[in-house]
């Protein structure tokens, strides 16, 4: 699979989600806002609405049995950077893949936990204040 990894820098923080949701947007809109940064967001389909974004580079998955070989895939390719791949499951299915497989993801990111992402997609702060 090719995916587009030329901006990504050392030791950069890289926000991947799954899937298509108002949260998975959100939750790129202020990472990039708060922190520069670009996420990547993995789904089966993209709405068109959703395209022309400048916070995600999506990665279409044609059929979700195909999502830990892309998710492979991606951390493989930036394997030999300095670089933290954060998993955020953004819906319920992607939670559910996530749980299911999350001793083989353990191996290649770091797996968002169920209060980490109730922070991520609401917006809150470790101290549990509004960003």
């Amino acid at each position: 699979m090719d995916f587009i990894v030329k901006d990504i820098l050392s030791g950069e923080l890289v926000p991947v989600l799954l899937g298509v949701s108002p949260e998975a947007m959100q939750t790129a809109r202020r990472l990039f806002r708060k922190y520069g940064v670009v996420s990547h967001l993995f789904c089966e389909r993209i709405p068109l609405c959703m395209r022309l974004t400048y916070c995600v580079k999506f990665h279409q998955i044609r059929h979700s049995r195909l999502m830990m070989t892309a998710l492979k895939d991606f951390a493989a390719q930036l394997g030999h950077a300095d670089i933290i791949l954060y998993l955020i499951p953004c819906t319920v299915d992607s939670s559910n893949f996530v749980w299911q497989n999350r001793a083989e993801l353990e191996r290649r990111y770091v797996v968002a936990s169920k209060q980490e992402m109730e922070k991520v997609w609401r917006g809150k702060c470790a101290a549990g204040e509004d960003n």
